[in-house]
């Protein structure tokens, strides 16, 4: 709260920081460039040593690179088609295009590379965290600002999830775009000039991700509703506008150019068929008949997030965030009030809005990552100024578990008050040093969470795809094609990756054409499956967990 004592004491901490740092310079800066640090160290480093996963990192990667290397920036091809059999090159326009220009663009500049294609969505995650901070900090302060960043950066769905901060995926992207959007116009109810970026926001999350982007307009509805008169002007409608122009180009030159083919993937393959659970397999256990998000299921996967390396503490500070956060409500009679019940209500809408509206991935839920982190920052700040043990006492006074001499209160004369440590510091070096230890107890704390998370998951079948689509690029020429026959029961999802690493054209063939047709030269088999082919072979690289053998015909003839 901005009139606690203790907050206006730390502030002054923070401006006795301010006042040692050179010209032009706050405690914010430094804040924010310790957050950076802690971003490069767990995000930058190793960020290209994985291989590319198989769904949905080559999904994005692939069409990225035919763009880096010459081919249209508009129209995205793709190698092997996502749940369809053929192969070659052909469009995919079931996505807008911005996640691959981002990707093409780094790959422009620093080679085609597994770095390259997660560095856009890397760099997203930093913008992610810097709008945790500085919601954070707009509603409560800089510590919980920083707090809620660090924690953001920590969560195990963000630094380890396939669809998370290190991974070649637009969701973070998506993720950054539209909470600015919605923030923006949060903000917008009282500074109408911010629903210009607001719109320019909301348009970069429709060209990242579609119609996915929707879920940002729900919860921003009951704002619409409640502050109506306030959003009236020629602001929101210039906000309206900026979103027409900088999505609509691109939608409108898609549907010009390839009419039905637009339609059918961009809008009844990638949405409705998933909403109705015809896009998963095998088919999702939906909430109702029409519906595919199986939340029952995963009711528990809300608060612990699906990883075998997840922890309990992250449930366990998400129940009590919440629980400071009505707390504060009933106590805060501060502006922020509404700000504080809208972030509670952003919050919930987004798993809401994929209970109602289908959905069949926990990667759906990372938009609600942020506001999350926000309140996780407030209630971390409550527990350091000790305001969180102030509200506690006031809640559970009164009851057996609150009396005087009872277990809770001689447990809490046990825990070590944060305000007590950061008054010794700030007596014995100053109060510059009594403002440092907060964020360097955020910091221990992160350094302390991370050694209980397992490594990122090297998973066999994408590091053998790279493996194969490698050795590809080393022996087969290149336009050299590779004929492709994967068996009666083959699966394209064995080739996904591959066709990235090797780069080369890939074409379907039956075992008649294989065996008849000696201008083949190189083929993907199904493994142990050369004698079915009547031809001499040289296996150039075996691939048994993917269930495939690249082969090289040595009696094939040239044309």
């Amino acid at each position: 709260m901005k009139d606690d004592p203790t907050v206006s004491t730390t502030e002054d901490g923070f401006a006795a920081v301010s006042a040692r740092l050179p010209a032009g310079l706050t405690a914010g800066h430094a804040l924010f460039a310790a957050m950076a640090a802690v971003w490069a160290a767990l995000y930058l480093h190793g960020l290209g040593d994985l291989s590319l996963r198989v769904w949905d990192e080559s999904r994005y990667a692939t069409p990225a690179r035919f763009m880096a290397e010459g081919g249209s920036w508009l129209d995205p091809v793709i190698s092997v088609p996502t749940h369809e059999q053929q192969l070659g090159e052909s469009l995919r326009l079931n996505k807008p295009p911005l996640g691959y220009w981002l990707q093409a663009a780094a790959m422009t500049v620093f080679g085609v590379s597994e770095f390259a294609a997660r560095l856009p969505t890397t760099l997203a995650t930093l913008g992610c965290a810097g709008v945790v901070y500085s919601i954070a900090a707009q509603t409560d302060d800089r510590r919980a600002g920083f707090a809620g960043a660090l924690l953001f950066l920590a969560f195990p769905g963000m630094l380890l999830g396939s669809h998370g901060g290190r991974a070649a995926s637009v969701d973070p992207i998506l993720a950054l775009f539209g909470s600015l959007f919605v923030w923006l116009t949060w903000r917008g109810r009282e500074n109408p000039r911010l629903l210009v970026p607001a719109g320019v926001a909301a348009g970069l999350a429709v060209l990242v991700k579609g119609v996915a982007a929707g879920v940002f307009v729900i919860v921003l509805l009951p704002v619409g509703a409640l502050y109506l008169r306030a959003y009236l002007n020629r602001w929101t409608l210039a906000g309206v506008a900026s979103t027409v122009v900088v999505a609509l180009p691109w939608h409108l030159y898609a549907y010009l150019e390839h009419g039905d083919l637009f339609v059918e993937e961009y809008f009844l393959t990638s949405v409705a068929s998933r909403v109705q659970g015809e896009a998963t397999e095998p088919p999702a256990e939906p909430l109702v008949p029409f519906l595919n998000y199986p939340w029952i299921k995963e009711a528990i996967g809300i608060l612990v997030p699906p990883y075998q390396y997840a922890l309990p503490f992250f449930a366990t500070v998400t129940v009590l965030a919440l629980a400071f956060a009505y707390w504060r409500l009933r106590a805060d009679e501060t502006r922020d009030r509404a700000t504080r019940r809208f972030l509670v209500w952003w919050l919930v809408a987004i798993p809401l809005t994929f209970v109602l509206g289908g959905g069949n991935h926990a990667w759906y839920l990372l938009p609600m990552y942020l506001p999350g982190a926000v309140l996780l920052g407030q209630f971390v700040a409550g527990v350091a100024d000790g305001s969180f043990g102030g509200h506690l006492d006031d809640a559970l006074a009164g009851t057996r578990f609150g009396r005087p001499g009872g277990p809770l209160a001689r447990l809490r004369e046990r825990i070590p008050s944060a305000g007590a440590v950061r008054a010794g510091v700030a007596a014995r070096w100053g109060e510059a040093a009594g403002a440092a230890v907060y964020p360097a107890l955020c910091l221990v704390l992160v350094v302390a969470l991370l050694p209980t998370y397992a490594a990122p998951l090297h998973e066999p079948y994408n590091d053998e795809q790279r493996e194969i689509g490698t050795t590809i690029a080393a022996e087969v020429p290149e336009d050299e094609a590779v004929a492709v026959w994967l068996g009666p029961d083959g699966d394209t999802q064995s080739i996904m990756s591959v066709a990235w690493y090797a780069d080369r054209p890939l074409e379907r063939a039956t075992p008649a054409e294989l065996a008849n047709d000696t201008s083949i030269h190189y083929a993907i088999l199904p493994y142990g499956q050369e004698s079915a082919v009547d031809r001499p072979v040289r296996v150039i690289v075996e691939g048994p967990t993917n269930d495939i053998t690249v082969v090289e015909f040595t009696d094939a003839t040239a044309g």
